[in-house]
């Protein structure tokens, strides 16, 4: 059009009516797309198409004015140009407004006084440019909402293209040119993704960083073919999953303490026995990390480390454990020792930051050191392990309180008589005699009423203490109340039984300085009733033989002993009584 409009404007005279008769009517330049309209220099609208009609006001009220600083001036001065015009347009029927944008090709006629402009309508250009543009920007920022960066390689598996941005702390350039699969350290089942003959999505691979450190990458590529449908590579994205691959692992991890603890935990709470519990610790704590065995130790009373439970072969020795944990001043974290062949992993226990114990688990030497993962396994199992000892201890101490005698430390009544049981028992099972001893006082009262009750205490408890000298240390002694005690000697006859009480008789005589009466002097009465396994005897008979003998001594003098009658000969008598 413009040329048009140039070859008849460049001639030598006027064109003018041509010009107008092109414009309106019939003319040729009517049918134009876009708006074409003659203006004189004043810029009264001389001729114009139906397309510019609709702009008329626009075009004759301002068009030449509303160009650009200096544009007026080189149009009135005879020199073409181009121009971008917008406007808001404002149907007269439907009253909306509707935003149009030109692009004018003004053309002077300077030999008429002319102005030709000619517009192109270039609001689609700009729609679509502008959706072009905000469609690149959306896959823009999906690719990056979706992964770290974005690749193509070819079919050799080369990257040919990676984001500008690079990646793992490579530029772009040091990626493209390089195989994918140089950079991988380890992938999951099947091929590279780098190299994808079919779609894949959240494919996890290990990807070696510029700092020689590791990545995991969950990629997500399809193949790329050529349009014969040859395979030409691949293109996809990555995302950069270690912190969460990470994260996923520590919480697997936390999540299988928490269920060994749970067990350990439960395990110990379905025991009964003190003992047993421990044992089941040791036991599953020791399964739990692969080792070849566990030991749970305690402090004891005076300090010292004990043995409480333990799981496998080659136990270290206690005081082996205590000496390495004083050595390395182990403070509740796991240690690791070589010893012997072994590597043991060790660490002490606690209950309200007071250390009541270790644990201690083992291994060979070839299975290598112990990893920090079994390490923080152990750390948790000593936390619980330490308040699980604490409660073992409270219970043994309940245990022992409802046993013994709280003023001598002796077996009391009730513990005696049922360890009794358990030692007849296993006589029985044994074929082995046993000896049931019964001991009371020879003139205690003076003691309590002359010299008090405190007097009265002192001596029970020299008498104790005389008693436990006198046994050996599997035999059972007891204070069954009052002023009268009780012991069970394994595996003895009525000859030893005999030699057992004269000696308790002759150390008796430590217990003069608390009597009352210089002419009632403090002293112990035996009765002695012999265990025949082959014998059909129960424990009442038993304890009653013991206690016919001790008053028979009673009866007879005192500061003496006496052995009851086998059971036969106590039967023989009753019937002949």
């Amino acid at each position: 059009m413009a040329s048009i409009i140039s070859n008849l404007i460049s001639g030598e005279k006027s064109r003018r009516k041509t010009i107008l008769e092109l414009v309106s009517g019939e003319g040729a330049l009517n049918a134009y797309p876009g708006p074409v309209a003659v203006l004189d220099r004043a810029g009264a609208l001389l001729a114009a198409n139906e397309e510019a009609l609709s702009l008329a006001d626009v075009l004759q009220l301002g068009a030449v004015e509303a160009m650009e600083p200096g544009f007026r001036e080189a149009v009135l001065a005879g020199v073409p140009a181009n121009a971008p015009f917008a406007y808001d347009h404002q149907d007269l029927v439907t009253g909306q407004t509707e935003h149009r944008t030109y692009d004018f090709q003004i053309l002077p006629v300077a030999a008429d006084d002319l102005i030709v402009i000619i517009g192109r309508n270039t609001a689609f250009e700009s729609a679509f440019r502008g959706a072009l543009a905000e469609s690149r920007q959306r896959y823009k920022d999906l690719v990056e909402v979706c992964g770290d960066f974005c690749w193509e390689t070819d079919s050799d598996g080369q990257f040919v293209f990676v984001s500008p941005s690079g990646a793992l702390g490579y530029s772009a350039e040091q990626l493209v040119g390089c195989s994918a699969e140089s950079f991988l350290d380890s992938i999951g089942a099947g091929a590279s993704p780098f190299s994808a003959r079919s779609q894949i999505s959240g494919v996890d691979v290990w990807f070696r960083t510029a700092g020689s450190g590791l990545a995991c990458l969950e990629v997500s590529a399809r193949p790329v073919h050529d349009s014969s449908g040859a395979y030409r590579g691949a293109r996809g994205i990555c995302r950069d999953v270690t912190a969460d691959r990470d994260r996923e692992q520590e919480l697997a991890r936390i999540q299988v303490r928490e269920n060994l603890i749970a067990h350990i935990i439960q395990t110990i709470r379905d025991e009964i026995e003190p003992s047993a519990m421990l044992d089941a610790a040791a036991c599953i704590t020791a399964q739990a990390v692969d080792a070849e065995g566990c030991a749970i130790v305690r402090i004891d009373e005076d300090g010292n480390f004990v043995e409480a439970a333990s799981f496998g072969r080659n136990t270290p020795d206690s005081l082996t454990v205590a000496s390495l944990l004083t050595q390395t001043g182990s403070d509740g974290h796991s240690l690791q020792v070589n010893r012997d062949g072994l590597v043991l992993l060790m660490a002490t226990t606690s209950c309200r930051q007071q250390n009541n114990g270790a644990i201690v688990l083992w291994r060979d030497e070839q299975e290598g050191a112990w990893g920090a993962e079994e390490c923080a396994v152990m750390d948790d199992v000593a936390v619980h392990m330490g308040v699980a000892l604490q409660q073992i201890s409270y219970q043994l101490e309940l245990e022992t309180l409802s046993r013994t005698d709280p003023l001598t430390g002796l077996l009391n009544r009730r513990a005696f008589t049922g360890e009794l049981e358990g030692r007849v028992s296993r006589a029985t099972e044994t074929g082995s005699q046993g000896a049931l001893i019964y001991i009371d006082l020879d003139n205690f009262k003076p003691v309590n009423d002359i010299l008090g009750h405190q007097k009265g205490d002192e001596a029970l408890v020299a008498v104790s203490t005389m008693l436990t000298q006198a046994t050996r240390p599997g035999d059972l002694v007891a204070r069954l109340g009052g002023d009268e005690f009780a012991l069970w000697l394994d595996r003895t006859g009525e000859p030893a039984a005999a030699v057992r009480a004269q000696e308790m008789l002759k150390a008796s005589c430590c217990l003069e300085p608390y009597s009352g009466d210089p002419e009632r002097p403090l002293g112990i009465s035996i009765g002695i009733a012999v265990f025949m396994p082959t014998a059909d005897e129960t424990m009442d008979g038993l304890t009653s033989r013991a206690d016919d003998a001790m008053y028979e001594v009673k009866n007879n003098g005192k500061a003496s002993y006496a052995i009851a009658p086998p059971v036969v000969e106590h039967k023989e008598q009753a019937l002949s009584k």
